[in-house]
């Protein structure tokens, strides 16, 4: 009965040992993989209980927060990973400091990208913009800028909406040109921009991404999606 018990002491301090070191053993190897997929330093909140299930690599819910993840040029301002009932290779993760999913589960991002930024994109994407910017505000988005003509700059704002344009693009579609603060006609408005879509390919994530919805608020896109297998 002593060796017994002795045996029941040893495993009963092995499991509080697993239950207070694996969290931050597993955090920590998560964020490393996770750096070297996004590109970018991340913070970790595991939600597994108990801690023995993650020494089976086991995750009920991680949120995974990064920021500056490079989306194909385009810097997001915040990266939010939501992971739920997912298992991943721990060999690999603790070992080779690699993350790979055994399963996914489900997997969704909410990306939050500044108008800052956006502004920054469009003159990377059309370098005939390189004065203009991209005002968001709720529920709409302009473009705005300047067109010389002769010993005068033209104001001008071509106002629309970012949407969807299938499921891997995001699209900022014109709605209307004002210049000097007239309207321009729809044909115009086309075929002036016909040749000049502006849009944000999200293929290009460093985990590629299908769109769920995408939300203009005041100062910044929010979009959010779920990541492709």
């Amino acid at each position: 009965m002593k060796k017994i018990a002795i045996v029941l002491s040893i495993l009963f301090a092995l499991v509080v040992i697993a239950e207070l070191s694996a969290p931050r053993l597993i955090a920590r190897g998560l964020e490393i993989g996770l750096q070297r997929t996004l590109g970018s330093d991340v913070k970790i909140r595991l939600d597994a209980y108990p801690s023995l299930r993650l020494l089976l690599g086991q995750f009920e819910e991680l949120k995974v927060v990064a920021r500056g993840v490079n989306l194909g040029g385009l810097t997001a301002e915040e990266y939010t990973l939501a992971v739920e009932q997912v298992t991943v290779n721990l060999r690999q993760l603790l070992m080779r400091r690699e993350l790979r999913f055994v399963n996914q589960g489900r997997l969704t991002v909410q990306v939050t990208i500044a108008e800052g930024e956006l502004s920054n994109f469009l003159r990377g994407k059309i370098p005939v913009l390189k004065d203009w910017r991209v005002q968001i505000n709720a529920g709409n988005a302009a473009v705005i800028g300047k067109i010389p003509l002769q010993n005068i700059d033209l104001d001008v704002r071509v106002h629309g909406k970012f949407q969807a344009l299938g499921k891997e693009k995001i699209a900022f579609v014109p709605e209307r040109v004002e210049v000097q603060g007239v309207d321009l006609p729809a044909a115009l408005v086309q075929a002036l921009l016909q040749d000049n879509q502006f849009y944000i390919d999200l293929k290009a994530a460093p985990m590629p991404l299908e769109l769920i919805d995408v939300k203009m608020e005041r100062g910044k896109l929010v979009v959010r999606a779920r990541v492709v297998e």
